[in-house]
């Protein structure tokens, strides 16, 4: 039966008709170089040009015409060859085949390289002194004895020129911008002259807004000041600052050269579009963790002209109901940075273990580079009962501080990217508030990379520890599970973790989790993945792993990548497969 399949395969293949066309090789040449040969040959123009004809109005291909384009061929890949230093290539080339098939076959020996034996670079004008010119003229790539590469050539003039106008030299121009090559002595002299012209200056600020705001609030944020050297980039990151401050829909950032007085000083005129000042949350979903669940919630962008804000969510769900209220007064000068005030309420049932919270704290959010660092005081009061054990109260007063940093290419559905946070909180009973004394940290991290156009990497990493003199007084809240969507898949929300004498979980001291995922794009929005998740939690650092392996489906919404996940976990006590289903969004 076999050898029949293959026997009707190969006749089907036979069958086929043979297609015309022109096949041309390129041998001889790194990836760059053959690349662009490639592209300037117009024999493959013009074989590209008769197939991409509709069929009832496609040509033959002409044999002259195909023997004239062979031939210029020798010169195409010349000229190809010339801006990576190559200009007396060797070159044979042959012309197989007949009308309609032709493989046109050019071997290369790139030959001796043109080196650059001269390097000449001068400064004049009114910023020839500038160290910053004079640092962009070092880097260059242009050296002496290096071989020519027109690239270099052109990304120094663009460097010197970009170095210009971040210095305020507005009419900065290249008075001399030569390249000297002698193709018989394979030599090459680069000579360039730098005329800085005037300085220009940053003149009068104007802000163009609703009168919402105060005129003083949005300058904190501004990159640029009067009188300052004029900096191109600083322009476009007032309109980056501005824009993230999340009270304009829009902002234009326009410099007026020709309105510039005779200090050279130029105005500025920032255009912003307000936003709405409430915006409404609302939405129906359904998580594994949570079961069925709902959002609303309303953010009020501007409460007053200093530009406080205040944002309310309610997130009621069959396990888990939060209720948060966060206002938050802008601090600094780096949008983000923050003092805000937060009240929040929790109920949730998981794994037997009852618990309702409520909360209300206060922090400062401080950017150092591109860190993000929280310092925050919370009183917390946890009512909570544990499986087969009676009820209990619990109140902290915890002061924390956490650092997390986000870096992506993409703020929804990244392809590159990585997640790092780290929170140390914890209390004291000598405060005569907290019921226990602890000290807990948590480390996150998570990554993202592309494996090639459709696939990608994932992988996540939870550390937890927490110091603690009395665990029995020490509420859910503070104590460490695993398994979940987020977790360990394949188990329960939270049902891994140590046990009380009833075999109920109760949670532990440590924490450790991971996971490492594969997600293939298969069509458009769809796409696949497969897993392997390890973790769990303990009372001794050495935490006992639980494994789960599995499989699923993604689907890229524009709120971030839905996860419908099917995981078998190894432990042989557990039911063979759960179902999760989760929102991913970022890194």
């Amino acid at each position: 039966m076999l050898r029949r399949v293959l026997l009707l395969a190969a006749l089907l293949v036979l069958a086929q008709p043979v297609c015309a066309g022109i096949d041309v090789q390129v041998r001889g040449l790194g990836s760059d170089e053959a690349s662009n040969a490639y592209a300037q040959i117009d024999l493959l123009d013009y074989a590209k040009r008769v197939d991409a004809a509709p069929k009832d109005e496609r040509e033959d291909y002409d044999p002259a015409e195909v023997q004239r384009l062979f031939k210029l061929g020798e010169q195409d890949i010349r000229t190809a060859l010339q801006p990576f230093g190559w200009y007396n290539p060797v070159i044979t080339s042959e012309l197989r085949g007949d009308k309609p098939d032709w493989t046109a076959i050019y071997t290369i020996d790139a030959g001796p390289e043109t080196d650059i034996t001269e390097v000449d670079v001068q400064i004049e004008g009114a910023g020839k002194d500038e160290e910053a010119l004079t640092n962009t003229v070092k880097h260059l790539h242009l050296r002496v004895g290096r071989r020519l590469k027109h690239g270099d050539y052109d990304d120094a003039k663009q460097a010197l020129l970009e170095a210009a106008y971040g210095l305020g030299y507005l009419d900065a121009n290249l008075t001399r911008h030569e390249l000297r090559v002698d193709i018989d002595a394979n030599q090459a002299q680069v000579l360039l002259t730098l005329d800085t012209g005037v300085r220009y200056y940053f003149g009068d600020i104007t802000i163009e807004q609703d009168g919402k705001l105060k005129d003083s609030l949005i300058r904190r944020y501004l990159t640029m000041q009067p009188n300052e050297p004029f900096d191109p980039a600083k322009l476009l990151s007032t309109q980056f600052a501005l824009s993230d401050l999340d009270y304009f829909d829009s902002v234009q950032v326009d410099s007026q050269k020709d309105k510039a007085d005779e200090g050279r000083h130029i105005p500025i005129v920032i255009h912003t579009t307000p936003k709405a000042r409430r915006a409404y949350k609302y939405g129906l979903g359904y998580g594994t963790d949570t079961g069925a669940r709902a959002l609303a919630g309303i953010d009020f962008r501007r409460l007053n002209e200093e530009g406080h804000k205040l944002s309310l969510q309610l997130r009621p769900s069959q396990k888990i109901s939060t209720a948060i209220a966060d206002y938050k007064i802008p601090y600094g000068t780096v949008p983000g940075e923050n003092i805000d005030f937060i009240g929040e309420g929790l109920k949730q049932d998981f794994q037997g273990i009852q618990e309702q919270l409520y909360s209300f704290g206060g922090g400062i959010t401080q950017l150092k580079g591109a860190w993000q660092r929280k310092y925050y005081l919370t009183y917390t009061n946890d009512a909570y009962t544990l499986p087969d054990e009676p009820h209990r109260t619990s109140t902290l007063l915890t002061p924390g501080v956490s650092f997390s940093r986000t870096v992506a290419n993409d703020p929804i559905f990244p392809r590159r990217g990585w997640y790092a946070f780290l929170d140390l909180h914890g209390a004291t009973s000598a405060d005569q508030i907290s019921d226990t004394s602890f000290v807990e940290a948590l480390l996150k991290l998570r990554g993202v990379y592309p494996l090639g156009r459709k696939l990608r990497l994932l992988a996540r990493a939870d550390e937890g520890a927490a110091i603690v003199s009395g665990f029995d007084n020490l509420p859910p809240s503070q104590r460490f599970f695993a398994g979940g969507d987020d977790s360990v898949r394949g188990y329960g929300y939270r049902s891994l973790g140590p046990q009380n004498a009833f075999g109920r979980v109760i949670g532990g001291k440590y924490l450790t989790t991971g996971s490492v995922e594969l997600d293939y794009d298969v069509y458009k929005t769809y796409g696949i993945g497969v897993f392997t998740d390890a973790g769990g939690a303990d009372d001794v650092p050495n935490v006992k792993l639980h494994v789960g392996v599995g499989a699923g489906l993604r689907y890229r919404a524009p709120f971030g990548s839905i996860s419908v996940d099917l995981a078998h976990p190894l432990d042989q006590d557990q039911s063979p497969v759960r179902l999760h289903i989760g929102v991913r969004v970022g890194v």
